[in-house]
């Protein structure tokens, strides 16, 4: 594996776990890393000994923008225009996630990053029927990942897509009172 390849597994496996954290406070359900690899990213294990692919996906942008968004703005996005780029990486995804080589095809949960945007506001999350829009995507969960907690907080924010009783925003202790605390 090149130094690259390697360096971005790494930045990854920080990833996952902020996920792998912040999936235990909403779910009360403990993964933990088995493996990495590709296709999925990552496989881990449930309490059961059940085997489950991650796959983390960052949402596509476009980088002059996000540079200058993170100058000049305050890196949210309207809603609409953040779930339409969130639905084509989902997309994109479940064609991955059909191929051959697919470690746990029937098996994984898709982890969309927002790294470099957030919502503007969260409302959305209030029309519990969008989450029919991901039930046919093939995954058995579907989670945004909220990195602009980061920063002030520790964990990322945790948004659940699919399946409906996951849905919206969970709550999360960590994230609640005053940053940098």
């Amino acid at each position: 594996m090149s130094d690259s390849n390697l360096g971005k597994k790494l930045v990854e496996e920080e990833h996952l776990c902020y996920f792998l954290d912040a999936y235990r406070t909403v779910t009360g359900t403990t993964l933990t890393l088995s493996s990495w690899g590709e296709s999925p990213d990552f496989t881990c294990t449930r309490g059961s000994g059940e085997l489950v692919g991650v796959e983390l996906a960052r949402c596509p942008h476009d980088h002059d923008l996000a540079l200058h968004d993170r100058i000049w703005t305050d890196c949210r996005m309207e809603s609409y225009d953040l779930l339409d780029a969130i639905g084509t990486i989902i997309t994109s995804k479940e064609h991955k996630r059909q191929s051959p080589h697919w470690r746990t095809p029937n098996n994984t949960i898709l982890v969309v990053e927002l790294l470099h945007y957030s919502f503007d506001s969260l409302r959305w999350t209030d029309d519990s029927s969008l989450s029919d829009d991901y039930a046919r995507a093939g995954f058995i969960e579907i989670w945004l990942a909220d990195h602009s907690t980061v920063e002030a907080f520790g964990e990322v924010r945790l948004i659940g897509l699919y399946p409906p009783h996951f849905w919206g925003v969970r709550p999360q202790p960590a994230l609640e009172g005053k940053p940098y605390a």
